[in-house]
């Protein structure tokens, strides 16, 4: 696969750029004084990379210069047709759409301005950004990266001056080095499933031993537990509610808090109101007795009403008094009769008083007990003190059990870790393995891709580079690219951004030469390749890259005309104009790259 054209719908304002089959090199021409010092010009030539980047389906971001500033290229299309390996030719479409911003077409001849074709006649029009991933990786076929996607090698073909920081971690791949290890072995030649595989157990690992800790903090428990005592502890406890259980089971409390209110209202309260009434009535009648006894008594005396009688002057005769006892002497016969009656009526009223008096105490009694039992006595208490018991006995228990399946998932989560650090162990076993299989393989594509790494940075520094891959302390593998001595010491460690970003040229290279016999990207696309190079160094590095072009890939290069080896058409040596595809310019709107003012 290699690019053949960039272009819009609005060519006035971007003009097309038409890529070489060589080098391709976009070149910003600096010839206002006043800018000559400056490292940022604002001209366009590293939006080329973003623009290509973009029609091959780089995902939708709100800090993407174009959706950033989207209201100013509104309406714009572009289209970037590229030629397969097979001969055939890809166009894509990408609109700044939200909704089905992408159609394909697919042509046996180069076609070259698709914008007059009418989208009936389009291969795959309206595609969403997902259908057409999948779509165009199908029709790219690189086959040879599977299962990865044609997406995953576009970060070392595409870099910008931000991807340049690391040879091997590119920016796009900012997260965990799972998202790219596993590739970048595949890309080297080594079984990236075993990488993958290996990163998937440690995943299980940690998602284990988060359980793990999820489950200790649940029931608040900070290390390890022993379940065998737990258990025992759980017997004991059991044992304890079965004892107390036993003993509430003779205080049937329903039924004898029934009784004892039927007890209360139906029998003591009815034989105290019964008693209390018949001593009543007794007491009254002893009372009604009493005044009757006194009313008996014959308190006439004669020779009082005699004296009476003198005192008055009225004559008491003989005769009268003799007739007046003797009716004293009658009524007294009768009235002791009575009296004796009531004597002993009163006596048997006495008596049945003083039996009525203790049955009501005892019934009062009973009441009072009745009432304690009911409102607290000291078995109502005992009752709740063992109820209570009984229920904290349980909780605890329950407590316990929950402590004790706890530490019992803890045990299985433990076993089942164990069993996943025995598959990394092996992964990782098995990674070294096949590590080694391709170093003691002269001919294996990890040797190979490392020695067109070292020719690349030996032809253009007349120094040593290294590309080595390393099992890494954590079992998976470690990416290094460095300088070495002759002795094969690393001497990289002073080295700045300038050497770094010819370690990573180099390596571009050196993949795509590897894949030069497969269906695979055959462009590479570097922004500022010269820049801080020494003359020198840039007079090999433009050699590298004609013949690598010589060799059927196509370096894409942006540069400024002052980071040149020479000036463009000096010489034999120098770059030459047919290699160049772009012209930029800091004289007014017409030399950017978008011929509108900056944004």
């Amino acid at each position: 696969m290699r690019l053949v054209r960039l272009y819009s719908n609005k060519p006035d304002i971007f003009p097309p750029i038409e890529f070489h089959p060589g080098i391709s090199a976009v070149v910003a021409e600096i010839k206002r004084p006043e800018n000559m010092g400056k490292t940022v010009h604002n001209l366009g030539k590293s939006t080329v990379a973003r623009l290509v980047d973009f029609c091959l389906l780089k995902g939708r971001h709100p800090s993407f210069f174009l959706f950033a500033h989207e209201a100013l290229f509104d309406g714009f299309i572009f289209f970037l047709e590229i030629q397969k390996d097979d001969g055939r030719f890809l166009t894509i479409a990408r609109s700044l759409k939200s909704r089905k911003p992408v159609s394909i077409l697919a042509s046996g001849v180069d076609v070259n301005d698709a914008t007059e074709v009418d989208s009936g006649h389009w291969s795959h029009p309206d595609l969403g950004i997902a259908p057409a991933k999948r779509l165009l990786d199908g029709l790219l076929g690189f086959s040879v990266i599977a299962p990865y996607d044609y997406r995953d090698i576009m970060g070392y073909v595409l870099r910008e001056q931000d991807d340049y920081g690391d040879v091997f971690h590119l920016r796009k791949f900012r997260g965990k080095h799972r998202e790219w290890k596993p590739f970048l072995a595949q890309l080297l030649g080594l079984d990236a499933q075993l990488t993958t595989n290996f990163y998937a157990e440690v995943d299980e690992v940690d998602r284990l031993e988060g359980e793990i800790l999820r489950q200790r903090a649940e029931i608040g428990m900070a290390g390890e537990a022993d379940v065998i005592r737990i258990e025992g502890i759980i017997t004991i406890r059991r044992r304890d509610v079965d004892e107390l259980s036993a003993v509430l089971q003779h205080f049937d409390f329903a039924r004898a808090d029934s009784d004892a209110n039927r007890e209360l209202v139906s029998e003591v309260e009815e034989q105290i109101a019964t008693g209390n009434e018949k001593k009543y009535r007794l007491s009254q009648l002893l009372v009604h007795l009493d005044e009757s006894l006194r009313e008996d008594a014959i308190l006439f005396s004669s020779d009082q009403t005699a004296t009476l009688f003198a005192e008055i002057g009225v004559a008491f005769k003989g005769q009268l008094k003799k007739n007046l006892e003797q009716l004293v002497a009658f009524n007294r016969a009768i009235s002791e009769e009575r009296r004796g009656y009531l004597l002993e009526e009163r006596a048997e009223v006495t008596a049945s008083l003083e039996r009525i008096d203790p049955v009501l105490t005892e019934l009062q009694a009973q009441r009072a007990q009745l009432f304690e039992f009911l409102e607290g006595s000291d078995t109502i208490a005992k009752y709740k003190e063992i109820s209570t018991r009984v229920i904290e006995l349980r909780s605890d228990i329950t407590a316990l059990e929950r402590q004790r399946d706890t530490h019992t998932r803890i045990v299985r989560l433990k076993q089942e870790q164990r069993q996943v650090q025995d598959r990394k162990n092996q992964l990782q076993t098995a990674i070294e393995v096949d590590l080694q299989a391709q170093v003691d393989d002269s001919g294996s594509r990890y040797r190979e891709i490392q020695r067109y790494f070292d020719e690349i940075v030996h032809a253009v520094l007349d120094e040593h580079a290294l590309l080595t891959v390393t099992p890494s302390s954590s079992g998976s593998l470690d990416f290094l690219a460095d300088f070495v001595s002759d002795s094969g010491a690393r001497t990289s460690a002073a080295r700045g951004f300038t050497f770094k970003k010819l370690l990573c040229i180099a390596f571009d290279l050196a993949v795509l030469r590897s894949y030069g016999d497969q269906s695979f990207p055959r462009f590479a696309f570097h922004d500022g390749v010269f820049e801080s190079l020494e003359t020198r160094a840039k007079h090999r590095l433009l050699e590298v890259l004609r013949k690598y072009a010589a060799m059927g890939l196509q370096p894409v290069i942006t540069t400024l005309d002052s980071d040149l080896p020479e000036p463009i058409d000096s010489d034999l040596t120098a770059l030459s104009s047919n290699e160049i595809v772009r012209r930029l310019s800091d004289e007014g709107d017409s030399g950017r790259l978008f011929q509108m003012e900056s944004f």
